[in-house]
């Protein structure tokens, strides 16, 4: 038999058989990883764009408390400055008060004074009042009405003359006839 040379062929059937089959495999690797990603990266898209959505609700909740709580802290800066002003009133009224108060407090120490003194005064006048009734003579006169019947004078005055008939005695019936003859001459003189 002949001896014969063969030609190493390189890229032979079979060869190109377990390249191809290699590639194959690969491919199909790829394809079937390529294809649950899609599902995959679809469900993650779907969960972004939820908690996109989720978020974007809480950031316009959150602002709009934000916006209340804006208005809530400016009307209470404005009734606390309110506040701030009528305490401001209410230390100037105290502080004129206690003003007044002291003042008040003042006035009533001279009142005492004052009163003290006018009660020393009218001691003084009352002791120089019977001073002076104790050493006057005991003369009447009618015209002024000061006697030592003054009380017998101002009933006189006060009351008719038929009213003084009712007193007894003839003694009392002669004086209450002078004294309010007197007394009506001095009312009619003025």
């Amino acid at each position: 038999m002949k001896n014969r040379k063969r030609d190493i062929e390189i890229f032979s059937l079979s060869f190109l058989d377990c390249i191809c089959c290699g590639f194959g495999a690969i491919i199909l690797l790829f394809v079937l990883s390529k294809f649950a990603e899609p599902v995959v990266i679809e469900k993650i898209k779907e969960n972004m764009q939820t908690q996109i959505v989720r978020l974007e609700n809480e950031l316009f909740e959150i602002r709009g408390e934000t916006q209340i709580l804006n208005r809530e802290m400016t009307a209470k800066k404005e009734q606390l400055s309110q506040e701030k002003e009528k305490l401001a009133r209410l230390q100037g009224d105290l502080s004129d008060v206690e003003g007044q108060f002291s003042a008040s407090k003042d006035d009533a120490v001279v009142q005492n004074i004052i009163e003290g003194k006018l009660a020393r005064a009218r001691q003084e006048l009352t002791e120089e009042m019977k001073r002076l009734l104790k050493s006057r003579p005991k003369k009447i006169s009618v015209r002024w009405g000061a006697s030592r019947w003054t009380a017998s004078i101002s009933f006189l005055s006060s009351t008719p003359r038929a009213a003084c008939s009712g007193m007894p005695g003839a003694w009392y019936r002669k004086k209450c006839g002078r004294l309010s003859k007197s007394i009506r001459k001095s009312k009619g003189s003025r």
